[in-house]
This record gives C-alpha cells, structure tokens and sequence, in this order.
C-alpha cells in the first residue's frame, strides 16, 4: 500500500516539474533566407496549451552563428528579451512583427533544408523544431519549396 501511495507521489511531484516547453506547440515554422551574408529571419506559431502564461526567452540553432528575437514596429526593429504568450493563446512571429534573427548560417544552405530551432522559455525548458528554409520571396509557410 505505502509503494503505490509513494509511486503516485513521485508521478505527481514529476507531473508538476514539467517546464513550459511541454505544454506548447510550434508549427508552421519555416527560415526566409536572404542573399549573400544578409541574416536571415524565422517565423512561427506558438500555442501555449498551459493553463499559465509561458514567456519565451531566448533561441537557438546550431546552424547558425547566432539566434535572436526581434520585433519589428513603425519602420524600426528592436532586440525583445522576452515574449509572454497567456495561457491558451498563440504567439503569431510572422513578418512585419517578431521574428528570430539569424546570423549567417555555418553551412549554406538551400530552400527546402529543415534547421532545428531551439525556443528558451523563462522556467528553463526548451521545445524545438525543425524549421523549413525558403528563398528570399517567401511570404509565408507552405509544405512547397
């Protein structure tokens, strides 16, 4: 009886552990490469499937030189620290708003390649995803090159 009383305490104290990138989902992901050495920009939705406010923190991608969260707005773009998503919400980084800014790739890459992205949440979890790389045109996700 004690072992089935302390299993159910240790996979409820486990439960309650979980870090906000286990509640979150990431899709339509996709990298808008430009030419030459120009950085590159990563779009996304984030869905926080929690019942409490996420807050996204930092990125990742061991493709690139470097990965940051930016914001455009009124002509300008800024380096954010932080992106709080409420519980149930979604988080829409798309062009003309956030965005990740990535400095050039390691490796050239080509449309159509998939990049693994790291998202850093304030808790200390991360959710990655592998992101669809487009040519300087694209506008949006689609499964297409």
């Amino acid at each position: 009886m004690f072992r089935k009383f302390l299993a159910g305490a240790l996979l409820l104290a486990l439960t309650g552990l979980a870090g906000a990138g286990e509640g979150v989902r990431i899709y339509h992901a996709w990298i808008r490469l430009l030419p030459a050495d120009l950085p590159a920009a990563g779009y996304f939705v984030l869905e926080n499937q929690t019942d409490h406010t996420v807050t996204l923190t930092g990125v990742s991608a061991s493709a690139f030189g470097g990965a940051m969260l930016h914001q455009s707005a009124e002509g300008t773009m800024r380096h954010v620290h932080s992106i709080k998503v409420p519980a149930g919400e979604q988080l829409r980084v798309a062009p003309g708003g956030y965005h990740i800014m990535f400095m050039p790739p390691h490796e050239p890459l080509q449309p159509g390649d998939r990049v693994p992205v790291t998202l850093e949440f304030a808790d200390g979890s991360t959710r990655s995803a592998d992101f669809l790389v487009k040519g300087p045109a694209a506008v949006g996700w689609s499964e297409s090159k």
